[in-house]
Parts: C-alpha cells; sequence; structure tokens
C-alpha cells in the first residue's frame, strides 16, 4: 500500500457488482470445494465505503461476484495499535484444516503498524482475530504490512512483511501460524536507498522444486503511477537474492541502479488501453498453471484499478515471466513454428524507466522447443528477434499466442497480432 493517501476506487453505482473493478493488492485461494476467493485491501467500492477486507468469488478465475467483507470494520485491537481505518493487503493461505488471513492495520505516512491473523472454517467467514503476528512503532526499522506466508520444503511456514522504510523483512511462524519469536522483527531481506522513503513492497515468495531455490516477487516505486513488479531468486529464504543479471535485489548505501529483474511494468497494449502501474502481486499455482495475481491502474484514468490475472510460469533458465495477455481461462495448445508466422507487438521492459511501454511490430522466429516438466502446459522455447535469442515461454489458446522471456537481463513481451 501507498503511504501518502487512499486509493479511489470507481464509478459504480451503489449496489452494483464490482467484479474485479476496486480490488487493490489481490490475493486469491481456492477452497476446498473448489471455489475461487479473492481477498484484497478496504476502498470505496459501488457506493460504499466498506471496511474490513473485500471478498469475491469465481468459479473459473475469469467471472468475479462480490461476496462482502471478511470483518465489519477493523477488529478492535489492531484498530487500537495503528488507528486504522481500514485493512490492507490480507494473504489468505489453508493450514491444518483452517484458513488463516493474515492482514495489515496501518495508517498512511506511518510505521505505527500491526499484521495480525485471523482464522475460519470457511473462506465466507466468520473469521475471528487471534491477534498480532508482528508490531512496529515509529522508531522501528521496518513496517509491519504486507504479509505473505512462504512454505518452506520441510513443511514450516514463514511470513515475508514489509514495505517503505525499511525494506522486506522475514520471520519464522510457530505451528499456530503466530509468530515464533514474539517480538522479533525478522531478519532484512531487501531494502532500497536509490528513491525518497525506499520504495519496497508487495512481497511474495515460494519455494521451486525444480530450480531448488527460492524465487521472490515484489513491487517497486509508487503505486499512483509507477508500480512495475521485480523478480529475484536464492538458494535460501532469507537470501541472498540475485536478479537474472546477478545483482542484489533492491540496493544498498551510495547504490546508484536497483537489482531486480523487472517482469512486468506499466504496458500501452495494441488495443491503445493502457494497463498502468502493475504491482503487489501474489501467485496462484492451478492445474492449468501459474497465475499472477495483482492490480492494475486504467491509464486513462488512474484513479481507477481493478484485479488483473495473467500467466506466469518458468524459463529454461528458471526464471519467473509473465504474459501480456489477460488469463482468460482457455485452454493451453500445443505451438508449433507455423504459429509464430506473421507480425509480433513485442514490448522491451527497461528496468530505467518507469513510463508505460509501447508495442513495436517485430517478426519472431522460433529456433528450439525446450523440454517442460511433465504436467506443464506452456512451452518452453528459443525465440530468435533481430537476431537476439530469447530463453522464453510461449503461451498458445484459441484466443490468443504470446510469450514471454529473458535477453541479456532483460525481460521481452510478445503477442502475435491478429
Amino acid at each position: 500500500m501507498p503511504h501518502t493517501e487512499q486509493p479511489v476506487v470507481d464509478d459504480l453505482s451503489a449496489g452494483q457488482d464490482p467484479g474485479v473493478r476496486g480490488a487493490h493488492d489481490p490475493t486469491v485461494i481456492r477452497s476446498r470445494e473448489g471455489r475461487f476467493y479473492m481477498f484484497s485491501t478496504d476502498t470505496d467500492v459501488a457506493g460504499s465505503p466498506g471496511v474490513g477486507v473485500q471478498v469475491r468469488c469465481s468459479d473459473d478465475l475469469v467471472n468475479w461476484r462480490w461476496v462482502g467483507h471478511a470483518f465489519d470494520g477493523v477488529p478492535e485491537s489492531a484498530r487500537r495499535w495503528s488507528a486504522a481505518q481500514g485493512i490492507w493487503a490480507p494473504d489468505v493461505v489453508e493450514r491444518d484444516g483452517e484458513y488463516r488471513m493474515y492482514y495489515s492495520a496501518s495508517t498512511f505516512g506511518s510505521r505505527r503498524s500491526c499484521i495480525h491473523l485471523a482464522v475460519a472454517t470457511d473462506l465466507e467467514g466468520p473469521w475471528t482475530d487471534r491477534g498480532p503476528v508482528v508490531r512496529t512503532r515509529a522508531e522501528d526499522p521496518v513496517n509491519a504490512i504486507d504479509a505473505a506466508i512462504v512454505r518452506t520444503p520441510e513443511g514450516t511456514d514463514l511470513m515475508l512483511y514489509g514495505s517503505f522504510f525499511g525494506g522486506l523483512r522475514l520471520i519464522a511462524l510457530d505451528a499456530d501460524g503466530l509468530a515464533l519469536r514474539p517480538g522479533d522483527l525478522g531478519v532484512p531481506i531487501c531494502r532500497r536507498t536509490t528513491a525518497e522513503n525506499g520504495p519496497v513492497e508487495g512481497a511474495h515468495m515460494w519455494f521451486d522444486a525444480e530450480t531448488g531455490r527460492y524465487l521472490l516477487l515484489c513491487s517497486f516505486d509508487s503505486l499512483f503511477d509507477s508500480y512495475n513488479i521485480r523478480a529475484a531468486r536464492a538458494e535460501r529464504p532469507e537470501g541472498p537474492f540475485l536478479d537474472a543479471a546477478g545483482r542484489p535485489l533492491g540496493s544498498q548505501e551510495g547504490a546508484q541502479v536497483d537489482g531486480g529483474t523487472k517482469i512486468l511494468g506499466s504496458l500501452v497494449m495494441p488495443s491503445g488501453r493502457t494497463d498502468l502501474a502493475p504491482g503487489h502481486s501474489n501467485h496462484l499455482f492451478t492445474t492449468d498453471g501459474m497465475l499472477l495475481v495483482h492490480h492494475v491502474r486504467e491509464g486513462a484514468a488512474p484513479q481507477r484499478h481493478r484485479a488483473q490475472l495473467r500467466r506466469m510460469a518458468l524459463t529454461s533458465s528458471g526464471w519467473p515471466v509473465v504474459s501480456p495477455v489477460d488469463y482468460d481461462g482457455l485452454p493451453l495448445e500445443d505451438v508449433n513454428a507455423a504459429d509464430l508466422t506473421g507480425p509480433w507487438q513485442i514490448w522491451r521492459l527497461s528496468a530505467d524507466s518507469t513510463d508505460p511501454v509501447r508495442p513495436r511490430e517485430q517478426p519472431v522466429a522460433l529456433t528450439e522447443l525446450l523440454p517442460v516438466p511433465a504436467g506443464h502446459r506452456e512451452v518452453r522455447a528459443t525465440l530468435a528477434i533481430d537476431g537476439a535469442a530469447i530463453d522464453a515461454v510461449l503461451w498458445r489458446t484459441h484466443a490468443s499466442t504470446s510469450f514471454a522471456g529473458l535477453v541479456d537481463g532483460e525481460i521481452v513481451l510478445g503477442v502475435r497480432a491478429v
């Protein structure tokens, strides 16, 4: 979340189902019954401010129905500590037959914040607050917001958190989902010194068995106009995290540039629509592949935002990349060289700029199809653009063909023009 003002939501009328409009800092979890639920930050929706974590549900990850709020306001102990008027950035996981929600309570510009745990046996509630996992004060070196739970291969849980004013940290959790060492602020993972107040937030992490590494995604810069999503990986959950160019994630004192492979930023789509400031993401594993869940703003009206889902996969070199095409739920199909003929719209994501990137029309050639692990439906390939070899992932459906890949540590995205 930002630390300057509450996000403005939309022009929906009272009582109108907003779908994914108005969703901010979203996360998605699949229920035991097979339905998907999206939880997100409190914002004004459909004519009503509402407080207590937004909840939506879907059967297909494409069409979303408004459910309501998880709480009737901010739980009292979190409100007393933080003076929060709304709840930010929930993360929800299932453990030992119960759902656990980690939510943030704070106010803009303040480090007096807390992350609380709430539990329920059903994703539509009722939710019971179990109290704080971590709290921070104005004098602390980190801000207790933006929780994300990380499961280790050994089956234990860690919590990644942090934001402006001190970067990201990692703490160990006990079997009940609370801090293993109460009062511990955790191990520093990443911070930034190249920008005012060190904006790095909305982080999440998972262990990838294929590469044997922890993959971390986080958002840099301002959610209002310049959010962009960065990736890094490490052999241990506490790091050190390096990007595809071998640079440490974030920056230290005296640094001029930030490490972190930029996997998504503001894009001008071929239709002319601008998807502005994508960020505060989370990941979701499905039978259809891995998805990136995040919010995005409308370039023509930046005060409006919505949730967006995109396909995500790892390249042959083990780096997460995301499709430039919105997830549409259509089944993935096989790819051959003939599918790549014709013009493509290509975006090159520079880490040095947060301006919206316009696509260029360029030809793409298939050099080689590469093996993928059993059960995966995306296609790994080496592509050629202007003589440069792209370590890429291809996604083909009945409606679109797209790719994302790496060349010289920089992300290239493409969608086949029709």
